[in-house]
C-alpha cells in the first residue's frame, strides 16, 4: 500500500476510506447535512399545517348561515341608446358562499306618462359563489327619466 502513496498526491488520494482523515470526519458532514434537511422539511411541513388550520378556522368563522339573497341593482346611469331602444344594464351579485342556479331577475320600469309599470324578466342559469354578472334589458325610452326597479324572483342553491 505504501507504493500507492507517491509524491504530489493530495492527502487522502489513493488511500483507503478513512486513512489520513480523522475518524468519522466524512460522516459528520453528511450527518450535519441530513440534520439540516430534516429541520428544513419539519419547518416547511409545520408551516403548511399551520396555514391549513388558519384557513379552515377563518372559513368556519366567516361562513354565512342560512340563505343569502342575491343583490340585484339596475344601473340607469350606464344606459346606452341603440337605435330607438335603450339598453339598461342590471348587476346581479351573489355574496354568498354557494352557487346559485336558475336565478330569475325582474325589471320593472314606468315610462313617462304611463300609470302602470312594465315588467320584463330574465334568467341566469349559473351564478358562482362570491361573483357577479350583468344582464342587459331593452327598454323603449331613456331609463334615466323613468322609475326603475330590479329584483330577484327565484333561485336554487346548488
Amino acid at each position: 500500500m505504501s507504493a500507492a502513496k507517491g509524491k504530489g498526491q493530495e492527502p487522502g488520494e489513493g488511500q483507503e476510506p478513512g486513512e489520513g482523515q480523522e475518524p468519522g470526519e466524512g460522516r459528520k458532514g453528511r450527518r450535519i447535512g441530513r440534520r439540516l434537511a430534516e429541520w428544513v422539511s419539519l419547518a416547511v411541513s409545520a408551516a403548511l399545517i399551520l396555514a391549513l388550520v388558519v384557513f379552515l378556522v377563518y372559513e368556519g368563522l366567516t361562513s354565512s348561515k342560512g340563505s343569502v339573497v342575491p343583490e340585484v341593482r339596475a344601473l340607469p346611469e350606464r344606459a346606452e341608446q341603440h337605435g330607438e331602444a335603450w339598453v339598461l344594464p342590471v348587476r346581479v351579485k351573489n355574496a354568498g358562499r354557494q352557487m346559485l342556479g336558475d336565478l330569475g331577475v325582474e325589471l320593472r320600469y314606468t315610462p313617462p306618462g304611463a300609470r302602470e309599470p312594465e315588467r320584463v324578466e330574465a334568467t341566469i342559469d349559473y351564478l358562482g359563489k362570491r361573483s357577479e354578472q350583468e344582464l342587459y334589458f331593452y327598454v323603449p325610452g331613456d331609463p334615466r327619466g323613468m322609475s326603475v326597479e330590479a329584483r330577484a324572483l327565484h333561485y336554487q342553491v346548488k
